[in-house]
């Protein structure tokens, strides 16, 4: 296990979460604005996913089929469960969530991990949070297609050369093509193609603890950058959040290369349980901010407590689910993909000696 990853997991979530403490935070002159530089949690992930894929796959042999079978078991389960714990929550009391209606077509659609176009123009499924899921999937797609390469250098080619006229084609077409497809060729596409080539780079790092001193300096500004300007637009409103992103999880990496890495238990345990916390601190922050606005008790003197304790409970949630919900269930799921392997093995192997017997 790569520690350093670990924290920028942690960091990642919990930068998405305090996006979602607006309502709280605006009681101290912050608006929306500034809360949603922190949705740069997810630019992280992005390149970090990339890595992970060309990281874990390349000293071992990995058919495409079974690639998205163990991206579909590590993902799914919790995400589906969380998506129509939504629709129930939408079906028994719509007004507790805003847009989000009890839509059986949207519903199926969210659980295909397929992008949709709300009422309200936001392309969002049922569980909100799940779109950038719908981005995952589309790159674990391409990335299986690229898996039928013979060598990983030739992978991380045809990986990234996917990607980048995905992109392009999005940019050139753009209106011309239905919005799920431009949704699905935005420039965030490009985050998992910086992470591929980290994980190419990554095995041709050196082991400097001089240099990992230096990169821990340079991945801290990078993650400041990150925030500060990952949301200014070039023209066309291409984000810049990719080159900090980027360089922050290069820097991780050869800081830990190095022998420098933060292996401060509690962020370990957030790393770890980060995919849950993704997920479920929507419900956590919705209810502390419903409870405090309902209550009368949200001021400027009381919103840094509301929205530390509203930080410490989803933290507090996601790790009791990881635990309790998220390992078991994919336990659970892991064994029934093996057993559909096992079973589909044996029918070729029938099948094959009927065919050899003739």
């Amino acid at each position: 296990m790569l520690l350093n990853i670990q924290v920028l997991r942690a960091m990642a979530a919990l930068l998405v979460v305090i996006v979602h403490l607006e309502v709280l935070g605006a009681e101290l002159g912050a608006g929306k604005t500034f809360f949603n530089l922190f949705a740069v949690g997810v630019d992280l992930f992005f390149v970090i996913s990339g890595f992970i894929m060309v990281h874990t796959t390349s000293h071992r042999s990995v058919s495409p089929g079974a690639f998205l079978l163990n991206r579909l078991v590590r993902i799914a389960p919790l995400y589906w469960l969380l998506t129509l714990l939504v629709f129930a929550l939408a079906l028994a009391s719509p007004s507790l969530l805003g847009g989000t209606r009890a839509d059986l077509g949207a519903l199926l659609r969210s659980l295909a991990f397929l992008p949709h176009l709300r009422d309200d123009g936001t392309m969002r499924p049922v569980l909100f949070v799940g779109w950038s899921l719908n981005l995952e999937m589309a790159f674990y797609l391409l990335f299986a297609f690229a898996l039928t390469m013979p060598t990983v250098a030739k992978r991380i080619g045809l990986g990234v050369l996917l990607l980048v006229l995905a992109v392009a084609a999005g940019v050139v077409l753009n209106r011309r093509l239905p919005a799920e497809v431009r949704f699905l060729t935005q420039p965030m596409l490009l985050e998992f193609a910086a992470g591929m080539l980290i994980g190419w780079i990554y095995p041709r790092l050196p082991k400097s603890r001089q240099l990992a001193g230096f990169a821990a300096a340079v991945g801290l500004i990078a993650l400041v950058a990150l925030v500060i300007v990952a949301r200014w637009p070039l023209p066309g409103g291409w984000p810049v959040s990719l080159p900090p992103a980027a360089l922050v999880v290069l820097s991780a990496l050869v800081a830990e290369k190095g022998g420098l890495m933060l292996g401060w238990r509690p962020l370990q345990v957030i790393g770890d349980a980060s995919y849950a916390l993704y997920l479920t601190h929507p419900f956590v922050t919705q209810a502390w901010t419903m409870a405090a606005t309902k209550s009368g008790v949200l001021t400027p003197l009381t919103a840094p407590v509301l929205m530390a304790g509203a930080m410490f409970s989803a933290v507090a949630v996601a790790v009791a689910v990881h635990a309790r919900v998220e390992r078991p269930l994919g336990r659970w799921a892991k064994r029934q993909a093996d057993r559909l392997a096992f079973t589909q093995a044996a029918h070729r192997k029938v099948n094959l000696r009927q065919e050899t017997s003739k």
